[in-house]
């Protein structure tokens, strides 16, 4: 069963069109490769999957798209998380300062309850430090990273760094599509390897991929259907 349906999508900026007609599948547990030349429309197509406000503050799309069977058109990333969409940009979204259980469970932090809360309301539960270790281990146990879940990220490997961005989307329950912006770009030969292994198993879990990557060998090797953009076709 289809997982994501875009149908003839098409994107103009002004009178720049950057995507026509553009229409891919993506099946539940699938691994989808998407590559292109830069500036053939990658991006754009990731933007508007995702509900980046520059696809709507310039005037939006044309087409349509189905998600879980349910016609799907995100105005916000929020929006499209909710749906259980999650992206791993090529630039970090981490904060240094913050342990790897603190950027995992960031903005979905573990609470309970405290003799305050229980008269004054919710807002003043204080963190629930072990259940959030807990289910940041999880996570990252999914990857294969045996490593301190309470370590700080500043001055980690870069390589951890892109498995702590993955494990941060798949710590998410609703996850059920995951966005890749060329995920090797900063990994060694062996990450890669690693990194490959790992979005193979979370294939297997029933989490559809997409896999944008210059990398053709990696593309041959792990994806399931490809779709080729070139000048926005």
């Amino acid at each position: 069963m289809d997982l994501l349906q875009v149908k003839d999508v098409s994107k103009f900026y002004g009178e720049n069109q950057v995507l026509n007609k553009v229409s891919l599948n993506i099946k539940k547990g699938e691994i989808h490769g998407l590559v292109g030349e830069n500036g053939a429309g990658k991006s754009t197509l990731m933007n508007i999957l995702f509900g980046m406000p520059v696809i709507h503050s310039t005037g939006g799309y044309e087409g349509e798209m189905f998600f879980d069977g349910q016609p799907f058109n995100p105005k916000t990333p929020t929006e499209a998380m909710e749906m259980g969409i999650g992206m791993v940009h090529q630039e970090f979204m981490l904060i240094p300062g913050f342990t790897i259980t603190e950027n995992i469970k960031l903005n979905k932090e573990n609470t309970k309850a405290t003799l305050l809360s229980k008269v004054l309301g919710p807002k003043l539960e204080k963190l629930d430090m072990p259940k959030m270790r807990e289910e940041a281990k999880i996570a990252l146990n999914k990857l294969n990273m045996n490593i301190d879940e309470f370590l700080p990220v500043a001055g980690l490997p870069v390589g951890y760094m892109q498995f702590i961005e993955i494990a941060r989307e798949i710590d998410k329950s609703n996850l059920k599509l995951l966005i890749l912006d060329e995920p090797t770009a900063v990994l060694t030969e062996s990450e890669a390897d690693q990194f490959l292994e790992v979005i193979q198993k979370l294939a297997s879990m029933g989490i559809s991929i997409l896999f944008i990557t210059h990398r053709l060998d990696e593309i041959k090797r792990v994806t399931n259907n490809i779709t080729i953009l070139r000048d926005g076709s």
